[in-house]
């Protein structure tokens, strides 16, 4: 049987301080098979977010990952920077509980969701605007042709949301 698409085994997350080194994720593991999401909970400050900013890559140079983050079977903790951008928004995504942080408020929402296309995809920046389009109608999101020219702060939390999925 093959491994799951996400494995990740006693994960360990901790940042430099003055004080000595803080230790924000302490021996997390789980496995996510293809096609299933997950959903975590927990209180703030517990280190769900650190979890996640680990798995994708996002974590500043000062933090210290060990363990085991495997995705589809090839190890990515320790990773080249050019190997995580290739997975990120591809292979593997987040959707932050507050999206407005998450998208750049200085930059059309369409522009933002057509880079993303455009880094995983050789199309024009106007097939990736038009397939932005596609994808916001996908989420339900109305007027997605015209919404494509808007700005994250002209969106709703919920609707941003969606732009995030």
């Amino acid at each position: 049987m093959s491994e799951p698409s996400l494995v990740v085994e006693d994960l360990r997350v901790s940042f430099k301080t003055e004080d000595g080194p803080v230790e924000a994720v302490r021996g997390v593991s789980f496995a996510i098979e293809s096609g299933e999401m997950l959903g975590v909970v927990g209180e703030s400050g517990s280190g769900k977010s650190v979890t996640f900013l680990a798995v994708m890559g996002l974590l500043p140079k000062t933090a210290t990952i060990t363990g085991s983050i495997r995705l589809d079977g090839k190890e990515i903790v320790g990773a080249k920077d050019s190997v995580l951008r290739s997975v990120r928004g591809k292979a593997v995504a987040m959707i932050f509980q507050d999206p407005l942080t998450a998208l750049n408020p200085t930059q059309r929402v369409g522009d933002q969701i057509a880079e993303m296309i455009r880094s995983h995809q050789k199309v024009s920046k106007d097939a990736a605007i038009d397939r932005s389009a596609q994808l916001l109608t996908s989420v339900g999101i109305p007027n997605a042709k015209t919404r494509v020219r808007q700005y994250p702060h002209e969106y709703s939390g919920g609707m941003r949301q969606r732009a995030m999925i």
